[in-house]
């Protein structure tokens, strides 16, 4: 047998030339390239490949030291000479060759493809069986396939496969047991995918909704907060949208098929609807659609002021494509009938007032007000002061504006948010009205501030901060600096009137006091943030005398916290000495 050194030597065009000649290697290599070589096999030393040509014809090479030799059943070679198809067969096998050689020196991926390509056909059959029988999923993949291909997997047999690829009661709660499921899952629905279009849609349709409610069903007893079951999950899904754009069905059928999907019990298993469907839908089926919200709408009694989340939001998705449709037509009375139903909540009869205020219908505004105070839980504190700065724009509309002060005046004190503040000075100064507000709210807040009893809402601010918010707000750095000389106060505001103060003796000591606070946090997050403050000071030095007590006090900070290992390592970092 030929070493490859000797094939390469006398497969080489030089030796093919000389045995078929000019004319019939030209040919054969016409015939190699248009790839007209049907496969060859080679044993022992001999090489046999059929080649098509005018008819298929069977070309037989002999590979020895002493040379090439061949022939093949064409009327031009008679089994003798060496002819076009021989040549073809010649390129073929050395090509095939060239590339094991190099596959040979790539790396493992290489390697065993080399060897898979050395194996006969009935060797790699038996070792691709036995691999596809050791593995549940490839087994799973490889017989639908062959079902598929056989003309054995038809309607009944898929549902059959999803049935058994989704059972139920299994309560998997483990990550390895939850992957372990939705993996032999995933090989029916992408076979489900793969024959979706040989399918009639309807039976196609059927099969995507029983297995999207299976698996829906089956999740009621899988905690897959891994989320293992998304490639089967957005794989029926777009299945779904595709397999629904099939359907040669009516309007008024389609839209009634969807709205059932929609409100039927599993609509978190489907694309959004209709939105997802809008090219299945168009505008007949779109309209359809919304006819079917309709008539559920008009037919929901008013909903019960004690109704559940679950109740509620049946209503809420109900009434949000039909408010989009109202609300897209600019037509507010439609768009106040859909929240007539449900004002039994104030969050709808405040949203209703806020639309009126939008389309100035302010004739509007205060019986929904009303009814948004009737209905109210009296726990809601955040929709008490919705209601409150919405009465405040009513009243400013009547030229109420001593009205719309005191609202506002009540708002601030439930908040003491500087925004309301804000508000509550400009509106006072803006109308001219005879109380100080602002002097009202410091005097406020400074009886709150001497006042040892709880505020009246525990989530309010503390009074310090109040007032320290007012002052940086209004420039007033002096009494600002007084208030945090005297009082605790929050570090961020207190980082903002030492960013304030221009001149680096006031707000050196401020700046340390913060220092100091991100130490004593006594984490490594809050050291970082403690060089960084000090970072930020030494930027702000001007003289050689704050630069002398800087130094000073960062003297004073080693000492002071040299436990705080981290803290001391990365200020010497920052500031060697």
């Amino acid at each position: 047998m030929a070493s490859l050194q000797d094939e390469t030597a006398l497969l080489s065009d030089r030796q093919l030339v000389m045995l078929a000649g000019e004319a019939a290697f030209g040919r054969g290599v016409d015939y190699f390239r248009q790839g007209m070589v049907l496969g060859w096999n080679k044993k022992g030393s001999t090489i046999t490949a059929e080649v098509e040509g005018s008819e298929r014809y069977l070309v037989v090479l002999k590979l020895s030291k002493r040379g090439l030799d061949g022939g093949c059943d064409c009327p031009a070679s008679e089994g003798i000479d060496f002819c076009k198809h021989c040549v073809a067969v010649a390129l073929a096998y050395r090509a095939d060759q060239a590339e094991q050689a190099s596959l040979t020196e790539g790396d493992a991926t290489d390697r065993i493809h080399a060897y898979l390509q050395q194996m006969d056909k009935a060797s790699l059959i038996e070792a691709l069986q036995s691999l596809i029988e050791s593995d549940p999923v490839l087994h799973q993949q490889w017989s639908l396939r062959a079902d598929a291909v056989l003309g054995v997997l038809d309607h009944k047999a898929l549902k059959k496969r999803i049935t058994a690829a989704f059972p139920i009661n299994r309560d998997f709660y483990r990550y390895g047991q939850v992957n372990a499921y939705f993996a032999k899952a995933e090989a029916v629905v992408e076979q489900l995918a793969e024959q979706a279009s040989q399918l009639p849609p309807e039976q196609c349709l059927a099969l995507v909704d029983y297995a999207l409610s299976r698996m829906d069903r089956a999740l009621e007893t899988i905690d897959d907060s891994g989320g293992f079951r998304f490639h089967c999950e957005a794989t029926l899904q777009t299945l779904h949208v595709q397999t629904v754009q099939r359907l040669d069905w009516s309007p008024d059928r389609l839209a009634a098929y969807l709205f059932d999907k929609a409100f039927g019990g599993g609509e978190d298993m489907y694309p959004e609807i209709p939105d997802a469907y809008g090219e299945a839908l168009g505008e007949p089926g779109m309209a359809a659609y919304l006819v079917c919200l309709q008539r559920a709408w008009d037919g929901l009694p008013d909903l019960p002021e004690q109704a559940g989340w679950a109740e509620q939001y049946r209503y809420i998705r109900l009434r949000r494509p039909l408010f989009k449709r109202a609300e897209a037509a600019g037509d507010l009375p439609a768009m106040l009938a859909l929240y007539e139903k449900t004002a039994s909540h104030e969050r709808d009869c405040l949203d209703a007032a806020e639309l009126c205020i939008a389309h100035e219908a302010w004739d509007q505004v205060e019986p929904w007000l009303r009814r948004a105070e009737t209905v109210a839980s009296g726990k809601a504190h955040h929709q008490q002061t919705e209601r409150q700065r919405l009465e405040v724009r009513l009243c400013l509309h009547r030229g109420e504006a001593e009205a719309a002060a005191e609202l506002q005046w009540g708002i601030y004190q439930r908040t003491q948010q500087l925004e309301d503040y804000r508000q509550l000075v400009e509106m006072a100064s803006a109308h001219g009205l005879a109380i100080d507000y602002r002097q009202r709210a410091l005097e406020w807040l400074t009886q709150r501030l001497e006042s040892s009893s709880k505020p009246r809402f525990g989530w309010a601010p503390r009074a310090e901060d109040c007032l320290l918010a007012i002052y940086l707000h209004e420039g007033a750095l002096a009494e600002a600096q007084v208030l945090c000389a005297e009082r605790p106060v929050s570090p961020t505001l207190l980082h903002q009137l030492a960013r304030a103060l221009l001149d680096p003796d006031e707000s050196q000591p401020l700046y340390l006091r913060l220092v100091r606070h991100e130490v004593s946090q006594t984490n490594n997050q809050s050291y970082r943030q403690g060089i960084a403050l000090l970072q930020e000071l030494h930027g702000t030095l001007e003289t050689a005398a704050q630069r002398q007590a800087f130094s000073q006090a960062l003297a004073q900070l080693r000492t002071e916290f040299k436990q705080k290992r981290n803290f001391i390592k990365w200020l010497n970092e920052a500031f060697p000495t």
